[in-house]
């Protein structure tokens, strides 16, 4: 049987070391690179053709969440396996979003690490108990924001809201007890993600949802 060949991203040096080791313990799996940052894996992965990627959410050159999707289009048959520290709604949505087939805390043993590979080799979802429930309670509480909520944070989306009424960015800030620095930051934030230039276009995005 051919063994499944996996790549790692992961910047710590020493959980590195020890999940590529974890990963070659498995008769049936194969490391075949790992990297401490975004850029040396997207620059040597048109060679490699893994069978899943693992991934840590937050390396040195960014967020590996920013490529699944480029990923995925590079290897449509790939899998993306998240193994990160990080469990707060913002990155976790957004991973499952662009195509993360799984997701594990770091917290997890590396017999259920291993065993979440397997199991998404058989076609299921692996998840750590609190992503999981993170998940059941986002739907059954009913949160599904609309298309344009389920691109921004929360925080966010109350900004572009308070600016779509027509408020200035310091108003705003007092609004929401945070500061007019604060509120630059995550209206440049709204511009990246919405794909507009202005406050103009971003309200004129608002109105439309």
């Amino acid at each position: 049987m051919q063994s499944k060949k996996i790549v790692v991203l992961e910047d710590d040096a020493t959980f590195r070391k020890l999940i590529t080791s974890e990963i070659n313990k498995v008769e049936t799996f194969e490391c075949i690179g790992a990297f401490s940052k975004i850029q040396e894996l997207m620059q040597a992965v048109p060679n490699l053709f893994p069978d899943l990627f693992w991934l840590d959410i937050s390396l040195p050159d960014g967020l590996s969440i920013n490529y699944i999707a480029k990923l995925k289009e590079m290897f449509p048959n790939s899998l993306c396996l998240i193994c990160s520290m990080h469990n707060d709604d913002d990155k976790v949505f957004t991973a499952i979003k662009s195509g993360a087939d799984g997701y594990l805390l770091k917290n997890s043993s590396f017999e259920v690490m291993m065993n979440s590979i397997d199991e998404l080799f058989q076609g299921g979802s692996p998840m750590s108990p609190f992503i999981a429930r993170k998940v059941i309670n986002y739907m059954k509480t009913g949160n599904q924001y609309d298309s344009l909520k389920d691109q921004l944070t929360k925080r966010e989306y109350e900004i572009l809201a308070n600016l779509a009424q027509g408020f200035q960015y310091k108003e705003v800030a007092h609004q929401l007890s945070v500061s007019l620095e604060t509120v630059k930051k995550h209206v440049q934030n709204i511009y990246k993600k919405l794909h507009v230039q202005n406050r103009t276009e971003a309200i004129i995005k608002f109105n439309k949802k």
